[in-house]
C-alpha cells in the first residue's frame, strides 16, 4: 500500500475517492429525511466549511483568529450584491446564478485574505487576536454606513426559490409572481369604472363628521351568489349606504356571509401549468415536488465536500508541512529557507476563501444578509467549535460543526421540559460553550479528535 501511495497523483486520487464517497452518503441521507433535518444538515455543512479554514489558520499555522465571522460576512454580502444587481456575469455574458455568485464570493474572500494576512503577518499572540477582533466588529458595522448599497441595519432580503431561478429582493419577486396570475379582465367585462367611482380618501367622511351604523360595510353591499358581476358592481363610494340607513345585525359582514368551502371563489386555473412545463394557460414556474431545504442542504454539502478535498490535499501535502514548521519554530523554518511571513499570509488567504464560501452558503440558507447574522458571536462560535472538535483535525472541524448545531437545540428541548424562562434558554448555550472550552483545554488540549487520536496511538503502541 505504501508503494502505491508513492506513485504520482496517488494521494490526490485517494482523497478524491474519500470525498466522493462521503458526498454520496450525505446526499443519500439528505434525500431521505424531513425538511427540518435538511436544514440542520445544511447548517452543519456550512459551519464545517468555515472551520476547515480555521483548522488551517489556527491548528496548522498557529495563528489565533477571532474574525472569521467577518470574513463570512464578506462572502455573504458579495453573494447578495452580485445576485441582486447583475443579471449576467460580466465579460462572459452568461446568466447570473448561484454558482457564479459563489465564485465571486470566493474571489472576494481571496482579496480580503491577502489584505488581512498582510496586515497580520508580523503579529503574534494577543496582538493578532486584537487585529482580528477589530475586523470581526468593524466589517459587519460597515453595512450601517452604506444603507443604500448594503441595506443598513435591516440588511438585504433574498428570495432563493430555485437553483436555476436567479435571486431577487423578496418584494420584487412577489410582484412578479402576482403579475403572472389571471387579472380581473379574465373574469370581468372589458369595461371599467370611471376614476370617480374608485374608493379614494375623498370618499371617507372628514375627521369631524359623524359616522352612523349605516356607514358600515354590510352584506347588502355585495351581489348575490348567482348574480353577474360587472364593472359597476365593484366596491366604490356609491356602494355604501347613506348615513341615515339602519343596519340590522344580520347585515353585518360575518363568517356566515362567506361562501361554503365547496363553493368556487377563484378563477379556473385548470389550464395553467404549475410545474414549469409548457402549459396551455400560462406558466407560473412552480414545481410542487421542490423542497427548498433539501436543495439548500445539497448545495451546502457540495461546497463542504469541495472545500474538504482542497483542505485535505493542502494539510497532507508540502504546504501543510510548511505551515507546521512555521507554527512550531519560525526561526528554524526561516533558516531552512521557508518564509514565515509568506506562510502566514497563505494560511490567511486559504482560511478567508473557505470562510467567504461558507458565508455565501449561509446567505442562501437564511435568504438574508445583515449585520445581525455575522456578528462577533459567530466568530467566537467558530473558534469554540474548532477548540472542542480538535484544532488540528479536519474531522474535528466536522465534530465542532455538529456541536454548534446540536447544542442549542438540545438546550431548547431541555428548557421546554424544565419550564425555563426565555432569558435562561437564550443564554444557556453560551454558558455551556464556555464551560466546555474550559474543560477541554484542561483535560483534552487537542480537543475531542486529538484525545481520540492520542488514545488510539496509545492502544496501538505507536
Amino acid at each position: 500500500m505504501r508503494n502505491v501511495m508513492r506513485l504520482p497523483g496517488a494521494r490526490l486520487v485517494l482523497h478524491a475517492v474519500i470525498v466522493i464517497v462521503v458526498w454520496l452518503l450525505l446526499t443519500a441521507v439528505n434525500n431521505n429525511v424531513d425538511p427540518l433535518m435538511n436544514y440542520y444538515i445544511a447548517l452543519v455543512a456550512m459551519y464545517a466549511t468555515a472551520m476547515f479554514g480555521m483548522v488551517i489558520l489556527v491548528g496548522m499555522s498557529g495563528q489565533v483568529s477571532l474574525g472569521n465571522g467577518a470574513l463570512m460576512a464578506i462572502g455573504g454580502y458579495i453573494f447578495a450584491l452580485v445576485t441582486l444587481n447583475w443579471q449576467t456575469v460580466p465579460i462572459l455574458g452568461v446568466p447570473m446564478n448561484g454558482i457564479w455568485a459563489l465564485v465571486f464570493a470566493a474571489i472576494g474572500g481571496l482579496v480580503f485574505g491577502l489584505v488581512i494576512g498582510g496586515l497580520g503577518a508580523r503579529l503574534r499572540g494577543p496582538y493578532l487576536a486584537g487585529l482580528t477582533l477589530g475586523i470581526a466588529v468593524g466589517i459587519p458595522a460597515i453595512a450601517n454606513r452604506f444603507p443604500a448599497l448594503l441595506g443598513g441595519e435591516t440588511g438585504l432580503q433574498l428570495t432563493v426559490p430555485y437553483p436555476e431561478g436567479g435571486y431577487a429582493v423578496a418584494a420584487a419577486t412577489d410582484t412578479d409572481f402576482v403579475e403572472q396570475l389571471p387579472t380581473s379582465q379574465d373574469v370581468l367585462p372589458s369595461a371599467g369604472p370611471s376614476g370617480g367611482d374608485l374608493l379614494t380618501a375623498d370618499n371617507f367622511p372628514s375627521a369631524g363628521a359623524s359616522v352612523g351604523p349605516g356607514d358600515l360595510l354590510t352584506a347588502d353591499n355585495f351581489p348575490s351568489a348567482g348574480a353577474s358581476v360587472g364593472p359597476s358592481d365593484l366596491l366604490t363610494a356609491d356602494n355604501f349606504p347613506s348615513a341615515g340607513a339602519s343596519v340590522a345585525p344580520g347585515d353585518l359582514l360575518t363568517a356566515s356571509n362567506f361562501p361554503s368551502p365547496s363553493a368556487s371563489v377563484i378563477p379556473d386555473l385548470s389550464g395553467t401549468d404549475l410545474t414549469g412545463g409548457a402549459g396551455t394557460g400560462g406558466d407560473l414556474g412552480i414545481d410542487p415536488g421542490f423542497i427548498l431545504e433539501k436543495w439548500q442542504a445539497s448545495l451546502a454539502i457540495a461546497v463542504a465536500c469541495i472545500v474538504a478535498f482542497v483542505a485535505l490535499n493542502l494539510v497532507r501535502g508540502r504546504q501543510g508541512r510548511v505551515w507546521r514548521a512555521v507554527r512550531d519554530d519560525p526561526v528554524a523554518a526561516a533558516v531552512s529557507g521557508i518564509s514565515p511571513g509568506g506562510s502566514k499570509v497563505s494560511a490567511f488567504v486559504v482560511s478567508s476563501l473557505f470562510a467567504a464560501l461558507s458565508g455565501a452558503v449561509f446567505a442562501q440558507i437564511l435568504a438574508y444578509v445583515g449585520p445581525g447574522a455575522f456578528g462577533l458571536g459567530l466568530s467566537l462560535s467558530l473558534l469554540v467549535g474548532i477548540v472542542l472538535g480538535g484544532r488540528s483535525s479536519l474531522i474535528g472541524a466536522v465534530i465542532g460543526a455538529v456541536i454548534l448545531v446540536w447544542l442549542p437545540e438540545f438546550v431548547a428541548g431541555l428548557a421546554n421540559d424544565r419550564g425555563w424562562n426565555e432569558q435562561v434558554t437564550n443564554n444557556a448555550p453560551n454558558l455551556i460553550y464556555g464551560l466546555l472550552v474550559v474543560v477541554v483545554v484542561l483535560v483534552a488540549p487537542g480537543g475531542l479528535m486529538g484525545s481520540l487520536q492520542a488514545l488510539v496511538a496509545k492502544v496501538t503502541k505507536r
